[in-house]
């Protein structure tokens, strides 16, 4: 027995009547066939509806061989006729977004013909696939001619055509087929084969918004919403702008050139900090007394380039192995230099000793050690 598709004739149905006709086990609960439905089943990039046969809770819907599956976490009893409810709030939002990617993909096609060639529509965004590649200014274009369109409030028409109909119909279609092609058609913004629910005009849909593109194997991958979910985006937008605006004390209209200034600020104060580092390694090497043996300087807040300029600096007043540190214990960042060792002789020995890892020249060496700083100490003493 073939499952009777209710969702093409109504797609505002949320509760009807059902008969159980099969009931199975499967893995994560139970697949549950009834004799018509108004759960949409995943198909076409579309995730499923959800709700509830009874007081059994629908997680999913599948459809094979025009077999339409609801997986549910109870065994329900054959033969039964069942209430059944769909979660509407969710699947409307999904028409909405549906209808608004038809929208756009019609603009988009008419305008520049390119076709549809991917399609996800998720708990969250809408994400498609077009056949050309597009410029930030042709995606605000069609953008807004979306928009336009749902402000016409365009009548949303479903219906299937007879083979000889369908022959004289300029539609959009990802396959090729030519038996119960369901169209979908908006006003004379669009027309397109597809199987999902849409909305009856598109005034239902709000705005419609994109919120990324990009190129994607030739073509242009769009990211985009519509209805409750734009609502929804537009308010966690503008609070994170609104908390940007407050730490930055600039009106939300300026928070813009309020971060660049901010960056700007931060620039000179790295640029100073830089500064005083060098600065505090050359004192460090003026301050080091001369020695004919091995010397050892350390200051945590020095990185490889104060290291490297403290090197340089006291290099000759070491006549054996200067090691210069900084950073934390477990991660002790090191440049170490001679003028009368070859210092690619000793490497593989003392990070072997000292848990280090680097190398680099005879006369220098940079690095990391995981041996505590007193071990380090000891080793080069």
């Amino acid at each position: 027995m073939i499952t009777e598709k209710l969702y093409y004739t109504d797609a505002y149905l949320d509760a009807f009547s059902a008969t159980v006709i099969s009931s199975v086990p499967t893995d994560g609960g139970y697949l549950v066939e009834l004799d018509r439905t108004a759960f949409f089943p995943e198909e076409g990039g579309q995730c499923a509806d959800v709700g509830h046969i009874g007081e059994v809770r629908v997680l999913d819907v599948q459809e094979r061989d025009g077999h339409i599956y609801h997986l549910v976490e109870e065994l329900l009893d054959v033969g039964v006729a069942m209430e059944c409810r769909i979660d509407f709030a969710e699947r409307y939002e999904r028409m909405k977004c549906h209808s608004a990617e038809h929208i756009l993909c019609g603009i988009i096609h008419a305008a520049y013909g390119y076709e549809n060639v991917g399609f996800h529509l998720g708990s969250e965004d809408v994400v498609f696939d077009v056949s050309g590649v597009m410029s930030a200014a042709q995606i605000a274009w069609a953008e807004e001619m979306a928009n336009r369109a749902v402000m016409e409030n365009h009548e949303v028409r479903t219906y299937f055509p007879t083979s000889g109909e369908l022959a004289a119909i300029d539609y959009r279609a990802k396959l090729d087929i030519s038996e119960g092609v369901r169209i979908v058609e908006i006003g004379t913004v669009d027309r397109c084969a597809c199987c999902a629910p849409h909305v009856r005009v598109t005034g239902e849909i709000g705005i419609i918004k994109i919120l990324s593109f990009e190129k994607h194997r030739g073509g242009t991958r769009i990211r985009m919403i519509a209805g409750l979910r734009a609502l929804a985006d537009y308010r966690a937008r503008l609070a994170e702008i609104q908390k940007i605006s407050e730490l930055l004390c600039t009106p939300q209209g300026e928070v813009a050139s309020g971060v660049e200034r901010l960056l700007h600020e931060n620039e000179e104060l790295r640029f100073k900090i830089k500064g005083a580092a060098l600065r505090a390694a050359r004192e460090a090497a003026e301050a080091l007394a001369p020695t004919d043996g091995n010397a050892l300087l350390y200051n945590p807040d020095f990185g490889m380039e104060e290291l490297r300029e403290l090197s340089r600096a006291a290099s000759g007043k070491v006549g054996g192995i200067l090691v210069a540190l900084g950073g934390v214990e477990g991660d002790l960042k090191y440049v170490i230099t001679s003028s009368s060792v070859d210092l690619r002789t000793v490497t593989k020995e003392m990070n072997s000793a000292l848990l280090g890892r680097g190398g680099g020249r005879a006369e220098m060496l940079q690095g990391a050690f995981g041996a505590s700083l007193e071990s380090i100490k000891e080793y080069f003493r």
